[in-house]
């Protein structure tokens, strides 16, 4: 037994004689009574909490020596084919130093990209939060870099949203005259955005245009797109954001933006697309290269994934 526990079976035991005995001269027999009923109730409220955290700590002791078990045993195990060791199975949810440390990483990138996003262009009124629904800061930090290197004629996004606003204040920033034009299926986002832009102080340097979807022209791609009469205008095309229609359109909802708009395409020309971790959305990219066979294609190793085509 320890020291602790010896020391509060000391005093309990003092408490219990002494009660009653203190109780007895206040009032005799009835107060030694009443102080023998309460030295009894405290004997078995403590001795209930003592079991109760005996079988708790026991419970614990069980725990870590299986855990330690499992850990120890782990490398043990039966080799896969190719006599190479597999990682020891931990306890699912537990939290290693090596999750702890990529946490870390990934915090200091993104407080580094909305920094580096800061200075680059002058964000003076309040943004949506940056990577939820909208485009991440490291999205935006290389759309806004590469479109001051090109300094493209046009600029078409398929969505609308922060970056379209961030497009227009790097270009007022920049002094770099160009067309800006968003296309936008949903009308409250695409007011939504309006008046982003005007609170920015930049609503006459892009524009949002309501491009409802629906069938496009294109005989193997069944997914509605945006309303085709919303590129007529269009031309010189010098950077693509692909950032849109939803995943939830449909399959490979985002494949008519290069073929409806080859045509279009500046000859030097940057098409930046968004949501490559997502399948369907690198399988789209896969599918351009065809349709592209002068385009440069790398991969962007951004927090939703990216991939970039480019034709110098």
């Amino acid at each position: 037994m320890s020291a602790r526990v010896r020391l509060a079976a000391a005093v309990l035991a003092i408490v219990v004689l002494a009660v009653p005995i203190v109780f007895g001269l206040v009032d005799g027999t009835t107060g030694t009574l009443v102080g023998l009923t309460f030295s009894g109730l405290a004997v078995l409220v403590v001795g209930c909490a003592y079991v109760v955290l005996r079988l708790l700590v026991r419970r614990i002791d069980q725990a870590e020596r299986r855990l330690r078990k499992e850990v120890r045993t782990g490398p043990r195990a039966q080799l896969p084919m190719g006599g190479r060791q597999s990682a020891p199975q931990l306890p699912k949810g537990l939290v290693t130093p090596a999750h702890l440390r990529a946490e870390r990483d990934h915090i200091a990138k993104r407080v580094q990209d909305i920094t580096n996003l800061f200075e680059m262009v002058p964000i003076r009124a309040g943004i949506p939060p940056l990577g939820l629904w909208t485009a991440s800061a490291d999205l935006l930090v290389e759309l806004v870099d590469r479109f001051v290197e090109t300094r493209p004629t046009t600029v078409v996004e398929g969505g609308s949203g922060v970056s379209t606003v961030v497009l227009a204040l790097a270009a007022r920033e920049h002094g770099i005259p160009t067309r800006i034009v968003a296309l936008e299926h949903d009308p409250v986002w695409a007011e939504s955005t309006r008046r982003l832009l005007e609170r920015h102080g930049v609503a006459d340097l892009a524009e949002v245009r309501l491009a409802p979807l629906g069938a496009t022209s294109l005989v193997d791609h069944a997914t509605p797109w945006y309303d085709e009469a919303a590129l007529g205008d269009l031309h010189d095309v010098g950077l693509v954001l692909v950032d849109g229609p939803p995943e939830g359109t449909g399959p490979s909802a985002r494949y008519p933006m290069v073929p409806l708009l080859h045509d279009r395409l500046a000859r030097r020309c940057t098409i930046l697309v968004d949501d490559t971790n997502r399948p369907g959305d690198a399988g789209v990219v896969d599918r351009w290269r065809t349709l592209l066979p002068e385009f440069d294609v790398a991969t962007l190793h951004l927090d939703k994934g990216a991939a970039v085509l480019t034709r110098s």
